[in-house]
């Protein structure tokens, strides 16, 4: 089926519709444009022959009834009127933020962590304490905990400018935002002093928040604070990032979706393992690469081997 100027056409050598009284409005296509061609080196398409013209104006002057048209207020029967959206709340206030972190140079990292020893733990743990106490535990209080205590070696990564641009203040505090999708858009309550939390107890404020940003009820002082940023936008779906950094924070982290792949062993045979990508970005005026780097390998050190995350447990 074709449209032209108005008038619906059954195939591709354009033959008229039944009763029409004059088939030579109705050519073939070969006949309403003629081929390509070149002038000073551009290639160009010759204009429309009498065929297409008598057809057009033919149309114009009425739709036939049946055939998709136009109506008399030139616009096509059937179609949707675009939507206009009012940009309030968690939107204009995103709009803000990404705008003020155009002008801050990323630096990016990505790695990838082997997480079977973590998935075994975690479900171990899930099974052994967290149910009696009816907390649901998933990777994430793992994997906060992990970065608090990669922290504690590398304060200069929870770290951000002074007001006049003229200190870097190393943050004594972790508080650790997390990104979440909230209904009313992106949101990144964040939970206090996670260098003096337990695993369990950083399980419970990650459920408080989320359900708070999914009523959208969260207060001004979960919100504001925050020294360094994870995003789980792998639940969602997607591998490798480019996060943009939080105003105040030095390192945004992303991790992407966890997925079972081959690789091989220590000894050299090839083995399904779990595994998980994980996206760094950082200010560029605070941090060199070489920075990140050690600050990732430290953290994915704890991430595989979760039992060294003993020796620093308060």
């Amino acid at each position: 089926l074709r449209v032209l100027g108005g008038q619906r056409f059954d195939n591709a050598t354009l033959d008229p519709p039944a009763g029409s009284s004059d088939p030579a409005k109705f050519a073939p296509l070969s006949n309403v444009y003629t081929q390509p061609q070149v002038s000073n080196g551009m290639s160009h398409i010759a204009p429309p022959t009498h065929a297409y013209a008598a057809a057009a104006a033919s149309a114009t002057s009425g739709a036939t009834s049946g055939y998709v048209g136009f109506g008399g207020k030139g616009k096509l029967e059937g179609v949707k009127e675009d939507k206009h959206v009012p940009v309030r709340g968690y939107m204009r206030a995103m709009i803000k933020t990404m705008q003020a972190q155009t002008q801050v140079p990323h630096l990016v990292f990505s790695d990838e962590y082997g997480m079977d020893a973590l998935v075994a733990l975690r479900r171990r743990l899930q099974l052994q304490q967290a149910e009696k106490q009816g907390i649901k535990l998933t990777y994430m209080p793992f994997i906060v905990k992990a970065l608090s205590m990669t922290l504690s070696e590398f304060p200069e990564i929870n770290a951000s400018f002074s007001d006049d641009q003229q200190h870097v203040i190393e943050r004594a505090a972790h508080n650790v935002g997390i990104a979440v999708d909230s209904p009313n858009g992106l949101v990144v309550p964040n939970i206090k002093h996670v260098e003096q939390l337990s695993i369990l107890q950083i399980a419970h404020e990650l459920a408080r928040l989320a359900d708070l940003a999914r009523a959208n009820k969260l207060a001004q002082q979960d919100l504001a604070g925050g020294t360094i940023t994870l995003s789980n936008i792998g639940a969602i779906g997607g591998t490798y990032m480019s996060p943009i950094l939080v105003p105040g924070e030095a390192v945004i982290g992303a991790m992407g979706a966890m997925q079972k792949v081959a690789r091989y062993s220590a000894d050299g045979s090839l083995q399904p393992h779990m595994i998980m990508t994980m996206s760094w970005a950082a200010d560029h005026r605070l941090l060199a690469g070489a920075t990140v780097a050690r600050f990732s390998n430290r953290f994915k050190e704890l991430i595989q081997d979760p039992a060294l995350m003993l020796v620093s447990l308060r």
